[in-house]
């Protein structure tokens, strides 16, 4: 935990991802509340919350940095509808029931435990109203450079020193990073497991001016009514 956390918090200040217009699937035309979980500094939220007055929305890191970042750069007139929230999403301290949607925007795949991850999708199971929504999106195991990343750490695999062929740490200049890489059929799976039906699946490769962007699986699930 303390390593991660580090991790996050080093990165902080640089993080310049912008908002994924994906994230408006998980708000059905009633949702008032929603959680993004693995938030970062809270864009896809400020980016949610811009697009309809009435909702309300909690972000959840596990990095104070990220969380300070966006108290520094929310606007001032949209701070009053979003809760900040330091903690882990493997345990989220919200009630039962009070969320109509939760967003898993590229945060999943940073635990790397199956245990770990299943629990993360109980908890937003947990959370969710009957009927609320979830929106999953991870990164594409099926990529050259990702697959190069694997291979490279494939000794610790045979020597039983991580769980996954599929998991691997990536490190930049600043900080270290885990991950574990997707299959579409792994996520739906995932999900299922986890009590989720799933309505959507796919691709999701976000707009980007720079460098090639990564390929991502997303599922929107739903939490079925009793």
């Amino acid at each position: 935990m303390v390593r991660l956390t580090a991790g996050y918090d080093f990165i902080a200040n640089g993080y310049r991802r912008k908002p994924w217009p994906i994230v408006t699937k998980v708000l059905g035309s009633d949702a008032l509340w929603f959680g993004d979980l693995g938030s970062g500094p809270g864009q896809n939220a400020v980016y949610l919350i811009s697009l309809r007055s009435e909702l309300r929305g909690v972000i959840v890191d596990i990095s104070e940095e990220m969380l300070l970042r966006f108290l520094k750069e929310v606007p001032w007139e949209l701070s009053c509808r979003l809760y900040p929230v330091l903690a882990d999403m493997e345990y989220l301290p919200l009630r039962s029931d009070s969320l109509d949607g939760v967003l898993l925007i590229a945060s999943l795949h940073h635990v790397t435990s199956r245990s770990g991850r299943l629990q993360v999708l109980r908890e937003c199971y947990r959370v969710l109203k009957c009927g609320g929504m979830a929106l999953a999106v991870v990164w594409s195991r099926w990529q050259l450079s990702l697959i190069l990343e694997v291979l490279r750490d494939f000794p610790s695999f045979v020597f039983r020193r991580k769980e996954s062929l599929w998991d691997f740490t990536k490190c930049s200049r600043i900080a270290c990073r885990e991950y574990h890489l997707y299959s579409l059929r792994e996520l739906v799976k995932d999900l299922r497991v986890s009590g989720f039906k799933t309505l959507e699946k796919g691709i999701y490769v976000p707009q980007s001016s720079g460098r090639a962007p990564a390929k991502n699986y997303y599922c929107l699930s739903i939490k079925p009514l009793n």
